[in-house]
């Protein structure tokens, strides 16, 4: 292309042209989804959910982070650990965080909410529970940020189980 054909449609575009751009707030819809261990996917994002792997480096987009001890150093990834006994959501979180356990066993549950530096937040002891434990946790005094819910379970036989999820609170 020449340098006057450049011009002429650099000046066209320029006059004729509206640019315009799209404000996106961090919204999430996740309407289901699964795992196995090395993948997490979610039906209503999946478009932005990848896992991208190369030599020792992994590059995760969207809010699914299925493989944290890379990015955090959680080795007891919660979905892992317990499969479909929890759901805890929605993530990401504005106001409040539902925990939903469906243990076959009897045991005594414990729930941490702790911050991105460690700090706790918040103490659920749910003690020795039976079947179906439902709690609603609220985060409105909470600042936005990176949060993770670790969950303590001991059934009356077998060894004590943790896992730990990453729970992101935004804005509204």
């Amino acid at each position: 292309m020449s340098f006057k054909k450049g011009v002429s449609l650099f000046t066209f575009l320029s006059i004729f042209t509206v640019v315009q751009s799209q404000h996106i707030t961090p919204y999430t819809f996740n309407n289901g989804g699964g795992f196995t261990s090395t993948m997490e996917w979610s039906i209503g994002e999946s478009v932005s959910i990848a896992n991208f792997a190369a030599a020792n480096y992994n590059l995760n987009t969207g809010l699914l982070q299925p493989q944290s001890n890379v990015i955090t150093s959680v080795n007891e990834l919660g979905s892992v650990v317990f499969g479909d006994q929890i759901t805890v959501g929605p993530n990401p979180a504005i106001s409040y965080l539902q925990i939903k356990t469906r243990f076959a066993q009897s045991g005594s549950l414990k729930i941490q909410l702790l911050n991105a530096q460690l700090g706790m937040v918040n103490t659920i002891d749910a003690g020795f529970i039976t079947g179906i434990y439902d709690k609603t946790i609220l985060l409105n005094q909470q600042p936005i940020g990176v949060y993770y819910l670790k969950v303590y379970y001991k059934p009356i036989a077998g060894p004590l189980k943790t896992g730990v999820y990453k729970i992101i609170k935004i804005q509204p």
